[in-house]
């Protein structure tokens, strides 16, 4: 049967498409995705820029020059000396030198930039190429997890520059709602060009993964977290809430991170799982040992970790900010608790770990629909027909 993306492809001339990464945090995992993703498409002829990676020494000097502390960064009154917006502004520099190495002295015929501060130092090319900017927030929505107002105005430069970034697009993609609700607020002169595109995600779990769970059904449940910051994935949170749990041997947790945590403040039941590194297979072993995951985080922009879990198979435990609920719907495919709310939380793991039933039913129902929303070849197709309608019809707004 013919695939979507291979009839665009009769009817579509190739088209050569750059990809820029910001690479960092957990953006290298989406450029992986994107990497991947564009291999079903064969009307794209795609190149792929990480710019996290092949750093030159003049590369590493000039990013640490970017970075120099020259105020607190935390606190009441971080960030005045508006390191975000160096920083950022430096990954716009990068984007911008590799983009020209990457030219060659042959333009391409359409930029895809992720996140927005990668097109930073690229507005006045994308006035001449056509580009789309990939987006999972805004910088008025970072600026929300600002513990004061002065640290909030420090976000000025970054929220301006994100509007000239906005503003010279032919599209933006949001992966969620949230996010492109903002841009809508913010920015309604690029209303038009808003369209909410979540990210893709490998299905992890297979028949085998299944049958497993429900053969170890006389076994303690395996609960899992997972997440480098571990304060502010809402750790501290978890372990006092499993210690009031006292599961006893009936539930044992994993703790995938590389934060230091000493073995005095793991609860009874509480294993640490450091250095396991994405898509390996000791990061596939986790998930499928795994009956349930668990991230209360208190800070989190989409959580792509949610939609992991749900590719294997598993309820999640999650907290209701931001766009997680777009990906965790609460007693359908798992369960919501308000961050901070340990005695909620204490009642979730409660529920999961007493009830096979609901596990059955909350991961079966998260593995059906991540399978329709996080197919890899539904956003290749989408993505696939919003580069040629940008090629096709120039909707970007000269300023």
């Amino acid at each position: 049967m013919t695939t979507p993306t291979a009839r665009a492809a009769d009817r579509a001339p190739l088209a050569r498409a750059l990809f820029i990464n910001s690479g960092i945090l957990g953006h290298r995992t989406v450029a992986g995705l994107l990497k991947d993703t564009l291999e079903l498409v064969d009307s794209i002829d795609a190149t792929h820029i990480d710019l996290s990676r092949d750093l030159t020494p003049g590369d590493r000097l000039v990013r640490r020059v970017f970075s120099l502390p020259l105020a607190p960064r935390a606190g009441l009154a971080g960030n005045l000396d508006l390191r975000r917006w160096r920083e950022e502004l430096n990954v716009g520099l990068l984007a911008g030198r590799r983009i020209a190495a990457a030219e060659r002295g042959r333009p391409f015929d359409v930029l895809h930039f992720h996140t927005q501060a990668s097109a930073y130092a690229s507005v006045a090319r994308m006035k001449r190429t056509p580009s789309i900017v990939s987006i999972d927030a805004t910088q008025q929505l970072a600026s929300q997890e600002a513990p004061s107002a002065l640290t909030r105005l420090t976000y000025t430069p970054n929220m301006v520059h994100d509007g000239f970034v906005f503003r010279h697009a032919a599209a933006i993609t949001a992966t969620s709602e949230w996010a492109a609700r903002d841009v809508r607020a913010h920015y309604p002169d690029c209303h038009a060009r808003v369209h909410v595109m979540p990210y893709p995600v490998r299905t992890l779990a297979d028949p085998a993964w299944l049958a497993e769970r429900d053969d170890r059904a006389a076994q303690p449940v395996r609960a899992l977290f997972m997440g480098g910051d571990f304060p502010r994935k809402g750790g501290p949170d978890l372990l006092e809430a499993w210690r009031r749990c006292e599961f006893g041997g009936r539930a044992t947790l994993d703790v995938v991170t590389d934060w230091p945590i000493g073995a005095e403040d793991l609860p009874s039941g509480v294993r640490l799982v450091p250095g396991v590194a994405p898509y390996t297979p000791q990061w596939l072993d986790v998930w499928r040992r795994a009956d349930f995951f668990v991230m209360p985080t208190r800070h989190e922009a989409f959580g792509m970790v949610f939609q992991e879990a749900a590719a294997a198979g598993l309820p999640s435990i999650a907290t209701a900010i931001n766009a997680i609920p777009e990906i965790v719907q609460d007693d359908m495919n798992g369960l919501l608790v308000a961050p901070g709310d340990r005695a909620g939380l204490v009642r979730a793991l409660r529920a999961l770990v007493d009830s096979r039933e609901l596990r059955r039913r909350l991961g079966a129902a998260a593995l059906d629909r991540v399978r329709v929303a996080g197919a890899p070849g539904r956003y290749a197709s989408r993505l696939e027909a919003l580069i040629h309608s940008v090629l096709d019809h120039d909707v970007r707004r000269e300023t």
